[in-house]
């Protein structure tokens, strides 16, 4: 076999590879037996009937393809350990020549690119240790009521807590803000949903009445457009509801139906509230100790690899859009922005994940940490069974073979940020 390697670019090989007569014959011959192997004929078990039988049967068009396969595949395996390749893909193959002098064909061959664990020992990240107040489970059990609220009109000018519901257009520079105007809106004073500043206008008006004022966007304000520049509002008023909240006492947590006494909710949320911290602060330690070994080793970020993770990061966001009844196409009009600005506002962040991604590979790879084939079959049988109990597909429906490449570089990732804690974490 010959294999003719040119470099493309930046982990990027373009490969000819060329198997001559007989190397091709040994695939031929592999084709026929395994084709004879799952050849059912009418009187004979299957792969059980005889060869002149079976050859009568044979087609040279079966033959070649299911040769082709397995020339494709054997010689591409070889390939990777004559020439010692890491493949991350593989694109453009073209088979140039396939009859009986043999095969060449050409495959561009993207590469993972070498990167270099830093000393771990010089890696130390302090965990915060994680605390929950009463003020947190005051919050909470105060958004549970808020949910189980009934409303009352009122005549009287509103104040903080109430609910108003309020016809309102923002202007900047006398022009019209996008998605700054509304009718009907909903909210409660003090709930802190508006621009800074916003509610506060509305303490002491009543329904009916029309209020002018400006207020001065945050310099970290959402909609950069805005950000610390004076929008001006005209907001009228057209509902004032007090909020009348059930007290927070046994009868309260009872109504939840899991819970006989108050003290019983408090401490189901305490738990809630400790498990939602933990997780955060383990997702900000693992995240400070990539960012500490990419500040400690060159890490690359190969353009493909950038432009794939866009892609992804683009689907996600779609995804969740449409999940709130947006279609990204909708929210880019409004925007005023195209699929293209998306990119070069999130490349950066792209760019650092790709980081993050070879740096977590690498560390796999040196400290040998792995997913045993029965740890990976039991998380698969897992998932599935959950995914049928809550509906979302059947037995039948379900895709292993794409779930189970997922699955695997997840369980891989969290196995080696789980390693990485236990190296780098200091008291």
């Amino acid at each position: 076999m010959r294999i003719t390697p040119k470099s493309s670019g930046d982990y990027r090989v373009d490969a000819v590879i060329e198997l001559d007569a007989e190397e091709l014959s040994r695939y031929i011959d592999d084709a026929k037996r395994r084709i004879t192997s799952e050849m059912t004929i009418d009187g004979f078990r299957k792969g059980k009937a005889p060869q002149a039988l079976v050859e009568k049967k044979l087609t040279p068009s079966v033959i070649q393809t299911e040769a082709l396969e397995l020339a494709l595949e054997g010689s591409f395996e070889q390939a990777i350990r004559e020439q010692q390749w890491d493949v991350l893909r593989t694109a453009d193959l073209k088979v140039e020549q396939n009859d009986a002098t043999g095969l060449r064909y050409s495959v561009r061959v993207y590469l993972w690119p070498p990167v270099t664990v830093p000393d771990l020992a010089t890696i130390k990240v302090s965990r915060v240790p994680v605390e929950v107040s009463d003020a947190d489970i005051d919050e909470a059990v105060d958004t549970l009521r808020n949910m189980r609220a009934t409303f009352l009109d009122k005549t009287e000018p509103a104040v903080v807590g109430d609910r108003v519901e309020v016809d309102f257009d923002a202007t900047l520079n006398g022009a019209p803000v996008e998605g700054g105007s509304s009718r009907n809106h909903p909210l409660v004073i003090g709930g802190k949903s508006f621009m800074p500043g916003f509610e506060e206008e509305l303490v002491g008006l009543s329904a009916g009445q029309e209020k002018k004022f400006s207020l001065t966007a945050p310099k970290d304000y959402y909609e950069p457009k805005l950000a610390g520049k004076q929008v001006d509002f005209t907001v009228t008023v057209r509902k004032v509801q007090a909020v009348l909240k059930p007290a927070a006492d046994d009868a309260f947590a009872a109504s939840l139906g899991q819970f006989n006494t108050l003290e019983q909710l408090r401490a189901n949320v305490r738990e809630g509230i400790a498990n939602e911290k933990r997780g955060n602060e383990q997702r900000r330690v693992r995240l400070a100790i990539l960012d500490a070994m990419m500040a400690a080793t060159p890490v690359p970020a190969p353009e493909d690899m950038v432009a794939s993770e866009l892609d992804d990061m683009i689907h996600r966001f779609g995804h969740d859009l449409r999940s709130r009844g947006i279609e990204l196409s909708m929210y880019l009009a409004r925007m005023k922005k195209t699929e293209d600005d998306l990119r070069r506002d999130w490349k950066s962040e792209a760019e650092r994940q790709v980081r993050m991604t070879l740096l977590i590979r690498a560390t796999a790879k040196e400290k040998n940490i792995t997913v045993t084939p029965e740890e990976l079959d039991a998380a698969l049988n897992a998932m599935i069974a959950e995914l049928v109990r809550q509906g979302h597909a059947t037995e039948s429906q379900a895709d292993p073979q794409r779930m189970r490449s997922a699955l695997l570089d997840r369980m891989l990732t969290d196995r080696t940020l789980e390693f990485l804690e236990g190296a780098c974490v200091v008291a």
